[in-house]
């Protein structure tokens, strides 16, 4: 026999399962005095709870909100806003997008030594540029000694 889940019992106790699953967990709590137990448990927590005292908050906000958005209301003159794509919204973000793009494909051909915004070759980097790449860059301190002599495949 499987128990049911502490959610499927709380359930019960506030009276939100189908008919079919109350009558299931109840055949189920008939046999299972565990099941039982925790069920007891859970009603006498939701007794408490509904005994605890309720905080008045000494204004109404409810009324302080729809007072507010009732001021902010457009009126029936103000065009209505266009679904879709709005173009000149998205321009700063794509302009930021493009001069990212532009400005690493420029940083990139600089570090390969071309000078150039696409490299069309990587014959012409420079192999000691490859360095800053080396488990202790160049001008790095050796975190441990093992890092500090490993070889170096460069010529």
């Amino acid at each position: 026999m499987t128990c049911p889940r502490t959610e499927d019992l709380s359930a019960l106790v506030d009276h939100v399962l189908s008919a079919r699953r109350q009558a299931a967990l109840q055949r189920h709590l008939r046999a299972c005095p565990v099941c039982s137990r925790q069920l007891d448990a859970l009603r006498a927590l939701r007794q408490e709870l509904l005994a605890l005292p309720s905080p008045t908050l000494g204004f109404d906000l409810a009324a302080q909100l729809q007072e507010r958005l009732r001021d902010r209301r457009p009126s029936r003159a103000a065009k209505p806003r266009r679904a879709g794509w709005d173009l000149l919204g998205w321009m700063p973000t794509g302009l930021a997008a493009g001069a990212a793009l532009a400005s690493g494909l420029w940083l990139g051909g600089l570090l390969l030594g071309t000078g150039a915004a696409i490299p069309t070759t990587f014959a012409a980097a420079d192999p000691a540029m490859a360095r800053v790449f080396d488990p202790v860059p160049p001008g790095g301190l050796c975190a441990a000694t093992e890092i500090c002599r490993l070889p170096r495949n460069l010529p």
